[in-house]
């Protein structure tokens, strides 16, 4: 009998080609036929065929049934179940970036300064200038190739066609998983893996040769394949889907260079020197096949902002800016051009003013991101002093740098599970240790929580086939399946033992409902190490053990869990879908497993509050932990650590350093004294008063080492240093406030100093910054003397005048008083200066 699978796609660009092809590669483990419908076009498909998924453009909320039908039909209904309910969410692409109005307003130096420019749409970030070269011919169409012309054997012979296909299909698949096999990210895997599923897809083959059989030879049959597939995703209604015409002809191009042999073969354009790549179009496989050392940034005439060439691009960090009408005309092959990809421009007939611009441009961004890195990295406590770890989620070798590079006080929490979802079988004890060992090595002597196995509910496992259960999320997961599959645990719990000899390594164990499933495996990791023992293999007799939260009936016996583990960590992904009785993955129901709801903040509490007031640790690992409005309540929990993805951990601790504990407990009371999550959520949104102010004179705004030889570059420089330290985001829109202000009166005040100063929102935080000029320069002063010292007084034009004005006049009018100018001009490093000012002022600044 056949069983329906009903979801909605929950993904905003629709059902694209990586989950996809994810989808297809589960559906192909089963002998029971997958039939998915899509209810919005009406449109069937085979399940197993990533082509056939794509023609059914399934779009954002679109309503769709799985049909599967067949001797295995149970089994394959719950892996696609799973997939469809847990997987699938995680395949939303990141949203493209959006430029700020103050980005699409063009600098004034660069306006004035006599290039050449074109606005486009700013898909990947960063700046880079290079020669311009020609890209490579990336299209397959039907009058690129004439197949005609590349046969001069007749007649055909349908079985030679056919072999010659399937060796091009053999040979392009053999290259994209050897590169596979040596990805530089995540999204070049994804999108190899797509590519894969694309070129072994049944309904590819099956195109191909129908097309050999009514007489065409292979090329032919290759040209006629990209056609119909190029014109049946065209056609369709989800834009990503429609971008995806771009990877059939990338890969249609493959085969029939390899079924023309060596006479039609593209070449790709070897680069020497820093480039920029201009082209109608680029397939992501011809960006993939570019010498990456030498590019400097791409500019495409047309490309969807949802390509897998952009996310290529943004992956690999490579400035890209798209529609740019004849692009190719426009910028001459060998000409220097600046890809601008902040404010999606492309820059020619560079000037020495421009060139100037950009060097600033590039400088003071790395200036302001190695101060994000440096801040990041340490420790970070609140405003009152009170600390918090923020650790990072890892799932692979692949995330380890990347959670040492955010400056993560730890691993928060490596998934295991995830190393073998895609496996065959599980790794073995050796490969496993290897890559635990590594994780140590990597954090250099911080924290690593591993988690075991999780399998089961939304993580099935391939190598460990399961009976179907009716709600896999309320069945045999996690720690519950581990007696049933103790070798496989056992071999796990060495691997981790193991590891514990090379550093702090601490062991968490998933979906813990009783007393009785700790003491399992408490037993289990004493046996293993027992026998390590005897094989005089090292290891830390005094691991750590700690259990996930994420059942609630776990939180009604703390006490004596607290005498048994040392470590707690909470899921709320499960503890929330739990909590309300609520599949996060049914979207009927999703909306009342809300993080937000007073009840569930008021549970959170108590969980946190019992196992602090028995001296244990406890962090929060789910989503709720990478979502920045969150911090305020997560601080106010008094948690010991949060945990989250790599890239969110630098904004994580810039907002922590900012908040109050003791603001935040008012905060968190303030939140589960509402009456439904609606109002929680309007309270979040006003959090940011919680904020404290930055100060108005820190050290990270004063530089006495300033080598300016006017006025222009005093400025320049001073708002560089705001833009650095994070007191401004918009650099050009401040300096421009500044020269407003500097248009209505002379701002030197005499005797050596001068005081410009701005009213905008420009700025984030009212500040003073402060240059101490290494030669004195011309400011056209009050007393006709050159200026040695500069006082950039920046305020918000939304602050209230209140406090900080006050300061402001204080200051200008104390810097009247020539005794007090001389102490300062003679001053000799920063933090002496702030001293003499903040005494001068009698306040604390």
């Amino acid at each position: 009998m056949a069983l329906d699978l009903p979801f909605t796609c929950p993904l905003a660009s629709g059902l694209h080609a990586r989950p996809a092809s994810r989808l297809a590669e589960i559906a192909r483990r089963f002998d029971a036929a997958c039939v998915v419908t899509n209810a919005r076009t009406g449109v069937t498909a085979d399940v197993k065929s990533v082509l056939a998924v794509l023609t059914a453009d399934v779009g954002a909320g679109d309503a769709c049934v799985v049909r599967v039908d067949g001797r295995d039909e149970a089994a394959a209904r719950e892996a696609l179940q799973a997939f469809l309910q847990s997987e699938l969410p995680g395949y939303e692409d990141p949203p493209t970036p959006v430029a700020t109005e103050a980005a699409r307003v063009l600098p004034r130096p660069l306006e004035t300064s006599g290039a050449s420019w074109w606005r486009g749409l700013a898909v990947s970030p960063g700046v880079g200038t290079g020669r311009v070269v020609a890209a490579p011919v990336a299209a397959c169409a039907s009058d690129d190739v004439d197949a005609n012309d590349a046969d001069d054997v007749a007649p055909i012979d349908p079985q030679v066609e056919r072999q010659r296909v399937t060796q091009a299909i053999h040979t392009v698949r053999t290259r994209l998983v050897a590169r596979l096999g040596h990805r530089a990210s995540a999204a070049e895997a994804a999108i190899l893996a797509a590519h894969v599923a694309i070129v072994t897809d049944p309904l590819l083959l099956e195109t191909l040769f129908a097309a050999i059989g009514r007489g065409r030879s292979a090329p032919q049959a290759i040209v006629d394949g990209a056609a119909h597939f190029t014109g049946a995703l065209g056609g369709a209604g989800t834009p990503t889907v429609r971008e995806r015409v771009a990877d059939i002809q990338g890969i249609c191009v493959q085969l029939l260079d390899e079924a023309c042999g060596s006479r039609m073969a593209r070449t790709t354009v070897p680069l020497a020197a820093p480039s920029v790549m201009v082209a109608e179009t680029m397939t992501p496989q011809a960006l993939l096949d570019l010498d990456r050392r030498w590019i400097s940034g791409i500019v495409l005439e047309t490309a969807g902002t949802t390509s897998h060439t952009v996310i290529l691009a943004r992956a690999l960090g490579i400035p890209m800016v798209v529609g740019i009408p004849q692009a190719r005309r426009l910028l001459v092959a060998g000409e220097d051009v600046v890809v601008d990809g902040h404010r999606g421009l492309a820059v020619a007939q560079l000037t020495d003013s421009a060139r100037e611009f950009y060097a600033r441009e590039l400088k003071r961004r790395r200036a302001r991101e190695g101060v994000a890195a440096r801040a990041a990295m340490g420790p970070v406590t609140t405003a009152d002093g009170r600390g918090l770890e923020v650790g990072a989620n890892v799932s692979s070798m692949e995330e380890l740098d990347g959670a040492r590079r955010s400056g993560a006080d730890g691993i928060g929490l490596f998934r295991t599970e995830l190393l073998c979802l895609r496996a065959h079988e599980v790794p073995s004890e050796d490969a496993q240790y290897a890559i635990y060992a590594e994780a140590v090595r990597v954090m250099q002597g911080r924290p690593v929580i591993i988690r075991t196995l999780d399998f089961g509910g939304d993580k099935p496992v391939a190598a460990l086939p399961r009976p179907a259960e009716a709600n896999p999320f309320l069945g045999c997961r996690g720690v519950r399946a581990y007696v049933e599959h103790q070798e496989i645990v056992r071999t796990q719990l060495r691997a981790i033992v193991r590891a514990s000899a090379t550093g702090p390594v601490q062991l968490l164990v998933p979906m813990v409902s009783s007393i009785e499933e700790v003491l399992w495996v408490k037993a289990q990791v004493a046996h293993v190490q027992d026998e390590l023992a005897v094989d005089r293999v090292s290891f830390d007799r005094d691991m750590p053990i700690g259990i996930m939260l994420e059942v609630p009936a776990v939180s009604f016996v703390l006490d004596r869990l607290c005498d048994e583990v040392d470590f707690f960590s909470i899921g709320t992904n499960d503890l929330c879908q739990y909590f309300f009785a609520a599949d996060r993955g049914n979207a009927r129901v999703a909306p009342l497993a809300s993080v937000s709801h007073p009840g569930f903040l008021k549970f959170l509490k108590q969980i946190v509050d019992e196992v602090r007031a028995r001296g244990r640790w406890v962090g929060l690992c789910g989503e709720m932990a990478g979502d920045i409005r969150w911090l305020p309540l997560l601080v106010g929990l008094g948690l010991d650590e949060i945990s989250a993805a790599s890239q969110q951990i630098p904004a994580l601790k810039a907002r922590i350093a900012r908040l109050s504990a003791a603001d935040c407990t008012e905060r968190l009371a303030a939140a589960t004294a509402c009456g439904s999550a609606e109002e929680v959520e309007a309270l979040l949104d006003h959090a940011r008063v919680l904020d404290r102010p930055r100060a108005l004179l820190d050290p990270e705004i004063v530089r006495f080492d300033g080598s300016c030889g006017t006025k222009e570059e005093a400025i320049r420089t001073l708002v560089d240093v705001f833009f650095a330290a994070g007191r401004t985001d918009d650099p050009c829109s401040m300096e421009d406030a500044v020269w407003r202000r500097e248009a209505q009166y002379a701002t030197g005040v005499g005797d050596g100093i001068a005081v410009p100063h701005c009213r905008t929102d420009a700025v984030t935080s009212d500040s003073i910054g402060i240059l101490k000029l290494q030669s004195p320069v011309d400011w056209g002063a009050l007393d006709g003397q050159p200026v040695r010292m500069v006082f950039l007084l920046a305020t918000r034009e939304t602050s209230p005048d209140g406090a900080h004005m006050q300061v402001f006049s204080r200051l200008a009018r104390k810097l009247m008083d020539a005794e007090f100018r001389a102490h300062l001009l003679r001053a000799d490093d920063p933090r002496r200066v702030i001293d003499q000012l903040t005494d001068g002022l009698q306040m604390v600044l």
